[in-house]
């Protein structure tokens, strides 16, 4: 049979069944993928921080788009990534950025209202202040994604 898991749906915290990541049944496949026809194809970024360019696990990691209007934003989405068992969206950091400016200060708020309440332990207490840094500067690429390109010259 066929069904469809929503992707917000798909990756599932550890609770009970710590050696499942997602919400597949036992013999499940992925044979596909629907994206949305409307997309963020303005303002979008993507960064990935790594302890060594030798490893292909991340740090932290940061997705963030927008939809620009008018100078305002009116619609975000910001997801990290190396920070939880499945990627991490705080809607209320993005409804914080509706009917905003792009600019540092509503990105560092948004960044705070992410990481609010977030616990690190003794060897990765790091990765909260460094996932606040990193979800400012992708921010501030999303808003120039052309700056994003091989040899091309940061404009931050």
């Amino acid at each position: 049979g066929k069904r469809s898991i929503r992707f917000g749906d798909f990756h599932k915290l550890p609770e009970n069944t710590p050696q499942l990541d997602n919400n597949l049944a036992h013999s499940e496949l992925i044979t596909g993928i629907d994206l949305p026809a409307r997309g963020f194809k303005d303002h979008y970024s993507y960064l990935k921080l790594r302890d060594r360019s030798s490893y292909s696990f991340a740090l932290v990691s940061v997705a963030s788009a927008f939809d620009i209007e008018d100078g305002l934003i009116k619609e975000a989405r910001i997801a990290l990534g190396g920070v939880a068992h499945k990627p991490w969206r705080i809607r209320e950091a993005e409804e914080f950025l509706l009917n905003k400016t792009p600019e540092r200060k509503h990105f560092e708020t948004a960044a705070q209202i992410l990481l609010h309440g977030a616990v690190g332990f003794e060897h990765n207490l790091f990765k909260i202040d460094l996932a606040k840094r990193a979800v400012v500067r992708n921010c501030l690429m999303a808003l120039k994604p052309d700056t994003q390109r091989p040899g091309a010259k940061p404009s931050l």
